[in-house]
């Protein structure tokens, strides 16, 4: 981007924007721009260093990509840019409803990979912003608000020590792709999520804005264990992530993070699959009479889950997208009960075009961000199921979702398509269904002329319930045979007459490839007698019955057969 910026401060309230500029021009991609709101207006002011810092400045319609401090600094956060990486954390992240998280930071820190020395670090108070790599969208609700917008140009140098306070404040970080240096500790443990909650209570890191003289920034961190109330002095302008002292007490058991600038001009104004394998087994509706190997999973090659996944993982106008899993990729350490993991698309055109996608692989996809099957997760085996739908359908499964109280990472279907679906709208605004019925169960069907039959069966958390006993082998009425790591606690079932839960031992081979709990994540079974087969996000713990929980069903003899190649060897391995 064109710099002429280290810093600036942008504050809606009048939205105010503090822009501390230097005379220099370049291209450039990490850095401050400085460009020359009362609530309900969409204009802020700003105060730019070196450019008039003396007088505020009116800034343009910030709702707007124009070309304003906000758009211009933030251009490559937006949109993607190889000279520059970021990562961006915000205790709203945008898109991701309802997340549990005791920080409040909001912010963004960003480096030029390549040789230049170029990075920069955001502090901002806006919920759900900036959307990172999806274009500009400033939050309409916000526009009624008062806001602080920081901007700090800084030396690359700097960013450990940022990272360092920044651990301490334990941000929800909702996306990194900064490449991994060791140079960087501090960075790592933070993405990482590796908070410091042992002593010290408090961490305090100085940095400086790049340009001569540079600008003296104190970075004032404590975590939630210190049980310390934030105080700050009157001599100087302080942008703080958590509630003051005398307004609320609660931040005493929180972390928070203060930013303080130290400096006579400011405080002026404002005195104014396979384990261990990278290929799969693919079984395919036209050809379901047999596995097919696929390619290797770890490519954007064209085989199946790169294909299924083309216009998720790069955007299409064709379409749009929900993407849920209980372990986001590059949000570390989220807590949510939900273990689903999934994406539901379709065409938000004339064409009725859609489809869901079961899985089990934490941290993938990254929602237009281009194909990286996570490489740890190579050594584990995986389920991973694509059903084309009719968009029809869409509404029914959002149903189902809504008890499993999916953790939501990426949601771009318009709001015209969500509107006309009430149960999608209450998924995507986090309004998980909690009062009674405590289960729920859909029944959709595949789009082809003779389509699939398929059953999804939800519990909530407050049900109380363990979803294989008293969900799915009351619903399908037969005996199951399950694929699941196992506690201490739950056993084989036999206490119905000829309605039995019978655990397989592991190992098992799927086409002639064996396989163990322990290089497995996936949870599924098969009926006794029937030729129904499931995928379940949850496994044969106790803990589970405190949980929200779904199962995916499928009633088909060809797919079913497939299982029942096996028979004889689970029959052998019932435990």
């Amino acid at each position: 981007m064109l710099v002429n910026a280290d810093c600036f401060i942008m504050h809606f309230r009048w939205i105010f924007v503090l822009c501390f500029s230097f005379p220099r021009y370049s291209v450039a991609t990490s850095k401050c721009y400085g460009l020359n709101g009362a609530p309900a207006q969409n204009i802020g002011k700003a105060l730019i260093a070196g450019a008039n810092a003396n007088a505020w400045q009116n800034t343009q319609d910030l709702t707007r990509l124009n070309g304003h401090a906000v758009a211009k600094t933030l251009e490559h956060v937006i949109e993607a840019n190889a000279g520059n990486k970021f990562i961006a954390y915000n205790n709203i992240p945008p898109d991701i409803p309802k997340v549990k998280t005791k920080s409040n930071s909001k912010g963004v820190l960003m480096m030029n990979p390549g040789d230049l020395d170029e990075a920069s670090w955001i502090v901002h108070t806006i919920p759900g912003f900036p959307k990172a790599l999806t274009g500009y969208v400033f939050p309409p609700a916000e526009i009624q608000k008062g806001h602080l917008f920081i901007c700090l140009t800084i030396k690359e140098s700097e960013i450990d020590a940022i990272a360092m306070a920044l651990r301490i404040a334990t941000p929800l970080i909702y996306h990194n792709d900064i490449p991994d240096d060791p140079a960087r500790p501090n960075l790592k443990k933070l993405v990482n999520g590796e908070s410091r909650l042992t002593p010290p209570l408090t961490v305090t890191r100085q940095i400086s804005t790049e340009a001569a003289p540079g600008l003296t920034v104190t970075i004032y961190s404590k975590g939630e264990k210190s049980k310390y109330v934030y105080a700050a002095s009157r001599e100087k302008f302080v942008k703080r992530d958590g509630p003051t002292a005398h307004l609320m007490k609660s931040q005493t058991k929180e972390p928070a993070m203060a930013v303080c600038i130290d400096d006579a001009t400011i405080f002026g104004h404002f005195n104014l699959i396979a384990p261990a394998q990278n290929t799969g087994k693919a079984l395919i509706a036209e050809a379901a009479g047999a596995w097919q190997d696929t390619a290797a999973v770890t490519g954007a090659n064209g085989h199946s889950f790169a294909k299924a996944l083309e216009h998720v993982i790069a955007p299409d106008n064709t379409n749009k997208f929900i993407v849920y899993n209980n372990i986001p990729p590059d949000i570390p350490k989220v807590k949510t009960k939900s273990n689903s993991k999934g994406v539901l698309m379709m065409n938000p055109n004339a064409a009725d075009d859609a489809s869901w996608i079961v899985h089990t692989v934490p941290g993938f996809p990254k929602a237009l961000r281009g194909y990286v099957f996570p490489p740890a997760e190579i050594q584990k085996g995986h389920l991973f199921i694509c059903f084309t739908i009719k968009e029809s359908e869409i509404d029914a499964i959002a149903m189902a979702l809504r008890f499993a109280t999916p953790l939501i990472y990426h949601n771009d279907i318009p709001d015209a398509q969500i509107n006309s679906r009430p149960n999608l709208k209450k998924l995507v605004n986090g309004e998980s269904r909690l009062t009674p019925p405590l289960t729920v169960t859909r029944q959709i069907t595949t789009a082809a002329a003779a389509g699939l039959k398929v059953t999804i069966y939800s519990k909530g958390e407050k049900s109380k319930y363990e979803i294989y006993r008293r969900v799915l082998v009351k619903k399908l009425k037969t005996s199951i045979k399950v694929w699941t790591t196992r506690d201490k606690i739950l056993k084989s079932d036999c206490r119905i007459l000829d309605i039995n839960i019978k655990l397989v031992t592991s190992p098992i081979a799927v086409d002639n490839q064996a396989i163990s709990f322990e290089s497995d994540a996936s949870q599924w079974l098969i009926s006794e007698p029937g030729n129904k087969f499931c995928v379940i996000d949850k496994p044969y713990h106790k803990s589970q019955t405190k949980e929200p929980a779904m199962a995916v069903c499928i009633d088909d003899a060809t797919i079913f057969e497939h299982s029942q190649q096996q028979k004889k060897l689970l029959n052998d391995l019932i435990g």
